[in-house]
């Protein structure tokens, strides 16, 4: 009875929750995309070149995220969260030393 129960279990899990595995790196370029959105949404208050250094700043990632898609597909996911504080930072910069304002 054990033995059964215990195949039971196994094939819920299977079956259910979110398979990092296969939808991993879908979700990282999804993050990826949101990235790409926040830094063209820079054209608000940003000169054309800071938004340009908004895109430059995300190819490393974009980089990243596609290395660890084949190699860690579960970690993947997370990749794109290293990019938000890196368009924080140029941000920052940008309205603190560049003088950017809406």
């Amino acid at each position: 009875m054990s033995g059964t129960l215990r195949a039971r279990r196994r094939r819920r899990s299977r079956r259910g929750g979110l398979q990092l595995e296969r939808s991993g790196p879908w979700i990282g370029v999804v993050g990826l995309l949101v990235l790409l959105w926040l830094a063209f949404s820079t054209m608000v208050y940003a000169p054309w070149w800071g938004v340009v250094l908004h895109v430059l700043v995300l190819v490393p990632v974009a980089v990243w995220t596609t290395r660890w898609a084949r190699s860690r597909p579960a970690a993947s996911t997370f990749v794109p969260l290293a990019g938000l504080p890196a368009l924080a930072i140029v941000t920052a910069l940008g309205v603190g030393l560049g003088g950017w304002s809406a």
